[in-house]
């Protein structure tokens, strides 16, 4: 066994010929020669593409960390941007989750329910402070769930330093693929001052409607008997003569003044004839019709518009006025006063100013004719 051993010193055989002795071809020279280097190669080739593949992970994922921290940046920038706007605004943003009832309160929402930052937000306080202000805001928003555009909210809550707020609520349903509504994002503001501004305009055009409609009133109301004046009287005198005219019916105008006027005032003073003045005016609204017009026109003088009537039923009328006012006109200081009046029917010719005019004339006579009675024009 040990004698088959080569020697020490003796000569390495040739691989390339052992393989051709024991092949017997050139094949097995072929085989002998380009194994390894083949081999080789393909080590190669395999390390060139892990360190492809390496450097190619490693960019990527550099890559990676400045997207996430962009996007960090952005998320940050956007945090920041939304809560500037809710101090500008003074608005809040709430959210809520129909699965899970969970609630999301932004920092602007947290100081609307005067809740400091700093203060830890545990699960339930949003509940809390909710029932606490008696805000049935899930409750409300659970009813709407199935609307498809934004809605609005209103609820009014008492403020922790005693003060009555009203807030308002925009709310929008996001709904997935399948239609269902997944989370409910509501913006809320105090509206408080705004209602009190709206409230306000809406007092002050109020009173100035008010002081508009008195200062028309006065403007056609006679300020001492509430009668309407002169003004008043001439403008819807025209209208009526028009009336009476298209629908062809019948017009009486009646002038009566009070008989020796100048001697009560005289006699009484101003004052007491002023309360003359006043009680004729009770007593000649108490005769008159809703569709006529009572006014006085001047000192003691007075008009009645009596539409629909014809002269003759006019002056019935005018007798009850003067048998009214001679026997009820008494006042604390003054005796019954008695009346003068005159009386024109509308003729075809006439106008406001002439039947005015024939109106005033038979006052006259009646006057002339001692007092206390009632003429017809002519």
């Amino acid at each position: 066994m040990h004698d088959r051993l080569p020697p020490p010193n003796a000569i390495a055989p040739n691989l390339d010929r052992v393989l051709f002795e024991t092949d017997g071809s050139m094949l097995g020279r072929v085989i002998g020669s380009d194994a390894l280097f083949i081999a080789c190669a393909v080590l190669l080739f395999i390390a060139v593409i892990a360190l492809v593949a390496t450097r190619m992970a490693r960019q990527e994922a550099r890559f990676s960390a400045q997207l996430a921290g962009l996007r960090g940046q952005r998320m940050d920038q956007l945090i920041r941007t939304v809560s500037l706007a809710e101090d500008i605004a003074g608005l809040g943003i709430w959210q809520y989750d129909p699965a899970t009832g969970s609630q999301q309160w932004s920092n602007g929402l947290r100081r609307i329910f005067d809740v400091p930052e700093d203060e830890p937000f545990l699960e339930g306080d949003a509940e809390t402070l909710l029932l606490a202000n008696d805000i049935d805001l899930v409750g409300a928003i659970k009813e709407r769930l199935a609307e498809v555009g934004p809605y609005d909210l209103r609820f009014d809550m008492m403020g922790l330093d005693g003060r009555a707020r009203s807030l308002a609520v925009e709310a929008c349903n996001l709904r997935d693929d399948e239609g269902k509504t997944t989370r409910v994002i509501g913006v809320v503001r105090d509206v408080t001052d705004q209602i009190a501004r709206v409230r306000q305009l809406e007092f002050s055009r109020a009173v100035a409607q008010r002081e508009a409609r008195r200062a028309q009133e006065l403007a056609q109301t006679d300020p001492l008997t509430g009668l309407a004046n002169r003004r008043s009287l001439m403008g819807q005198l025209d209208e009526m003569i028009l009336k009476a005219r298209r629908i062809s019916k019948p017009l009486v105008l009646i002038v009566f003044d009070i008989d020796h006027f100048k001697t009560v005032n005289d006699t009484y003073g101003h004052l007491a004839g002023d309360k003359v003045l006043q009680t004729i005016a009770r007593i000649a609204k108490d005769q008159a019709r809703e569709a006529d017009i009572m006014a006085r026109v001047g000192g003691e003088e007075f008009v009645w518009v009596v539409p629909g009537a014809d002269e003759s039923s006019a002056r019935v009328m005018s007798e009850r006025l003067r048998h009214a006012i001679a026997n009820d006109s008494a006042t604390e200081t003054v005796p019954s006063v008695t009346i003068s009046a005159g009386l024109a029917e509308l003729t075809q010719g006439d106008t406001s100013l002439s039947l005015f005019a024939r109106a005033d004339s038979a006052l006259y006579a009646a006057k002339g004719a001692g007092r206390n009675q009632v003429r017809m024009a002519a």
